[in-house]
């Protein structure tokens, strides 16, 4: 069993955003005050994943061995210059993908938080994601908006930056790009030399997600808006995790697909998978040990085209 944070019922549910939910976040990637939420703790089933079959096209998430020439996680540059060509390698060879773009990345260790620790060059360590509670990165509306702006000049909250200021994406191949398939793919990482210990990362099986479980929840930056999606909890629900994992092993955990079956756009060329995304978030073990190791964890955000 593991502690994990829903919604009540008291908040409204929507797959499209109502105004009323979300929060203000900061340069440094730190959230203020959120406004219409209502988090309540649950004790749920959360299975072993290391004992099941799992894989992103059906479930949205799975684990692979990654060995490589470790670096400094807390370095932003190196980063940015090293580990971000190790996740698309990681991508493209997983999905199939023809193109992956690593281009944002969060660290996240509770007591480096509690001791306002930065990235050299970068934003705020953050803490795992518990009491924020259950979430998806993207929405329907924010997915493809994302890789819009991937195509305009990078922001004041955007971590990957082209050397002469120019976007990311080219303007002139967005529309082509988001004809095809296309996928957010987020890369977790245990950064510590122990294995993880406290506030493992949980997924849900994308094929036990129903839509009437989502809340849109707006995240109002200095010069955009996005939206993840916040959940409800159902007992149809399946969650899974990765017990211990060590810095030798990466979770790869769908954001959004654009080929998802319950969102695929009418008319969009190609097939279907049964996973659009999977709804997550750290969790606390109910028979955890007091001592546990503070968990010191990287997830590097990436969006992937195919031909």
């Amino acid at each position: 069993m593991g502690r994990l944070y829903f919604q009540s019922d008291q908040v409204p549910r929507s797959i499209l955003s109502t105004g009323r939910v979300g929060t203000n976040r900061d340069l440094l990637g730190s959230d203020g005050e959120f406004f219409g939420t209502d988090p309540v703790a649950l004790e749920v089933p959360i299975e072993n994943g290391r004992d099941q079959l799992l894989n992103l096209d059906d479930n949205g998430f799975c684990l692979r061995r990654h060995e490589w020439a470790h670096i400094d996680y807390y370095d932003n540059e190196m980063v940015i210059d090293k580990y971000y060509a190790e996740c698309e390698d990681i991508v493209r060879k997983t999905t199939g993908a023809s193109k992956a773009l690593a281009f944002d990345h969060n660290i996240r260790a509770k007591q480096r938080k509690q001791a306002g620790d930065r990235l050299r060059g970068g934003s705020a360590v953050q803490e795992p994601l518990v009491s924020y509670g259950i979430h998806n990165d993207y929405t329907v509306t924010s997915a493809e908006q994302r890789i819009r702006q991937l195509a305009k000049p990078p922001s004041q909250n955007d971590t990957r930056r082209n050397a002469d200021g120019s976007s990311l994406l080219g303007a002139a191949e967005v529309d082509t790009l988001l004809q095809k398939r296309w996928l957010f793919v987020n890369v977790w990482r245990n950064i510590a030399e122990t294995p993880v210990e406290s506030f493992p990362l949980a997924a849900c099986d994308a094929q036990s997600t129903a839509l009437d479980d989502l809340i849109v929840f707006e995240i109002r930056y200095a010069d955009r808006t996005g939206e993840n999606y916040f959940a409800r909890y159902s007992k149809q629900q399946r969650w899974f995790y990765f017990p211990r994992m060590e810095k030798d092993e990466v979770m790869l955990l769908k954001c959004w697909d654009s080929r998802g079956r319950d969102f695929k756009p009418k008319g969009a060329e190609g097939g279907e998978v049964p996973a659009t995304f999977s709804l997550h978030g750290s969790f606390e073990e109910v028979a955890s040990l007091h001592d546990a190791k503070d968990r010191e964890s990287i997830e590097v955000r990436l969006v992937a085209f195919f031909e």
